[in-house]
């Protein structure tokens, strides 16, 4: 023996192991939480909410699968190789969370897992000279159906309007979000998307702000590779602009007593070109910069009968509210007025009439 602990052990031995009570020392030093905590708590509760599941995938992956989702632009991270990898379809370190999220997806349909609803939390991982390079990304995933048969409605499969409709719900509490199409190769054209954050300013949108992400659905090309006989959907977004845009438009945020004075609601029937869509049609009504105008959002879309061909019929219901006085029919018509004129002088658009 030559230290005290060794005769510590002698005694306890002796004494029983077994007749210790099996606690834990007290901490010396308190836990604290890493930095950006609460961003990711409240963006993981919203995607629980909206019933997608945490998938947590080892990030080693093949190097050909990799390569499928690649962005080969000049001054990219190169490809992070692993100097014994474990097998030859884990040899690298994945390059994107699509990759893995892919894979997880055509695990779980080849199970007999239809309708999926995935999301992960993770890094990505490059090259840049000899140093190594990790990024935090969130990236969603999504199969089957978005809507189950039941009594009163058709199953409806999972499209991009849902997606896009996910994303803006998870994305509100940092400032919102402004998509338009396009994305990288390994998405379907003319079903993708990139995504930008916006923030508020007044009740007016601000300036898209850089992308953060693409969503949209899974090539053909990529598709056949992994053998996917389903549609699949995958978003993905930097995490990071994410986080601080979390905290920002909290820190902006102030209370608002509600209104005394009840509220308006205009209904339009809009003929509009099939280009035009009900983003711009958003714009242009808060353009106007009308503080009566609470809320614009879109009810009803319908194409064919009396519609003529290219055109489409986009029904926009618009709040109206005063925090000073109940608005007058005379307002409302003004109110209603400026939009219409506003919405026939910048898109184009006409009144439906049949």
């Amino acid at each position: 023996m030559t230290r005290e602990v060794d005769l510590v052990e002698e005694v306890a031995r002796h004494y029983g192991f077994d007749k210790f009570p099996p606690r834990l020392p007290a901490a010396r030093l308190p836990a604290r939480r890493l930095p950006h905590a609460e961003a990711v708590d409240r963006l993981r509760e919203r995607l629980l909410g909206l019933g997608y599941q945490e998938a947590v995938p080892i990030p080693f992956v093949d190097e050909a699968h990799d390569a499928l989702f690649r962005h080969e632009a000049a001054g990219s991270p190169g490809v992070a190789r692993i100097a014994n990898p474990l097998a030859e379809d884990a040899a690298v370190l994945r390059s994107t969370g699509a990759v893995t999220m892919v894979r997880t997806l055509e695990w779980n349909l080849n199970r007999g897992q239809r309708n999926l609803r995935l999301f992960e939390i993770g890094r990505v991982y490059g090259t840049a000279g000899s140093k190594t390079v990790e990024a935090p990304v969130l990236t969603l995933g999504a199969a089957g159906l978005a809507r189950d048969k039941s009594v009163y409605d058709a199953p409806r499969a999972f499209g991009l309007e849902d997606l896009k409709g996910d994303l803006e719900v998870l994305l509100e509490i940092c400032g919102g979000i402004e998509a338009a199409g396009g994305g990288p190769a390994w998405l379907q054209p003319g079903r993708s998307l990139r995504v930008r954050l916006a923030g508020s300013n007044g009740g007016q949108r601000a300036a898209e702000s850089a992308a953060v992400g693409v969503a949209g659905q899974v090539s053909r090309r990529v598709a056949e590779r992994f053998k996917l006989k389903h549609d699949v959907w995958v978003a993905e977004l930097q995490l990071e602009p994410l986080v601080r845009a979390f905290e920002d438009h909290r820190a902006a945020r102030q209370l608002v007593p509600l209104p005394r004075f009840p509220a308006v609601e205009r209904d339009f029937s809009l003929v509009l070109d099939d280009g035009v869509t009900f983003d711009r049609v958003a714009r242009a009504v808060r353009g106007l910069g009308i503080p009566e105008i609470e809320q614009v959002e879109a009810v009803d879309i319908f194409r064919g009968g009396a519609i003529p061909a290219g055109k489409h019929s986009l029904l926009v219901r618009i709040t109206l509210q005063s925090r000073e006085a109940t608005l007058t029919e005379a307002q409302v018509n003004e109110v209603s007025g400026r939009v219409v004129e506003a919405l026939e002088r910048e898109l184009g658009a006409t009144l439906r009439t049949a």
